[in-house]
C-alpha cells in the first residue's frame, strides 16, 4: 500500500469511528428519554389513581348529602341537577386532556437527528460549545 492508501483507510476509520460515537450517543439519549418518560408515567398513573379514589368519596359523600338535604324541596330534580354538573365537569376534563399540548415522546432525540442529518447535509453548521 502506498501512503495515499493509507492515509485513505485512516480517515475512513476515523470516519467510521465518529459516526459510530454519534450513534452511540443518540441510543444514550433515547434511553435517558424513555427512563424520564416511564418515571414521569408511573408516576403520574399512580397520583391520577390516588386523586380518583379520594375525589370520588368526596363527590359521592357530597352529593349524598345535597340529595338529603334539598329532598324535600326539589324532589328528584336534585338528581337531574348532580347528574348535569357531573356530565359538564367530564366534559371538561375530557376537553383539557385532548388541549393539553405536551412535547411528543423523545422530542430532544428527533431535534438532535434532525440536527445530525443536517449537518451530514452541510446545511447547518453544529454549535462548537456543545459537548458529544
Amino acid at each position: 500500500m502506498n501512503r495515499e492508501e493509507t492515509g485513505l483507510l485512516d480517515a475512513l476509520g476515523r470516519l467510521g469511528s465518529r459516526l459510530f460515537d454519534t450513534l452511540q450517543n443518540r441510543l444514550e439519549l433515547v434511553s435517558i428519554e424513555l427512563g424520564e418518560a416511564r418515571e414521569r408515567l408511573l408516576v403520574t398513573i399512580i397520583a391520577s389513581f390516588a386523586a380518583v379514589l379520594l375525589f370520588g368519596a368526596a363527590v359521592v359523600a357530597l352529593s349524598v348529602w345535597a340529595v338529603v338535604a334539598l329532598w324535600p324541596v326539589l324532589g328528584r330534580a336534585v338528581l337531574v341537577w348532580l347528574a348535569l354538573a357531573y356530565a359538564l365537569a367530564g366534559t371538561a376534563l375530557l376537553w383539557w386532556l385532548r388541549t393539553r399540548g405536551e412535547a411528543p415522546p423523545l422530542a430532544d432525540t428527533l431535534a438532535e437527528l434532525r440536527n445530525d442529518a443536517a449537518f451530514m447535509r452541510g446545511q447547518a453548521a453544529r454549535d462548537p460549545t456543545r459537548s458529544r
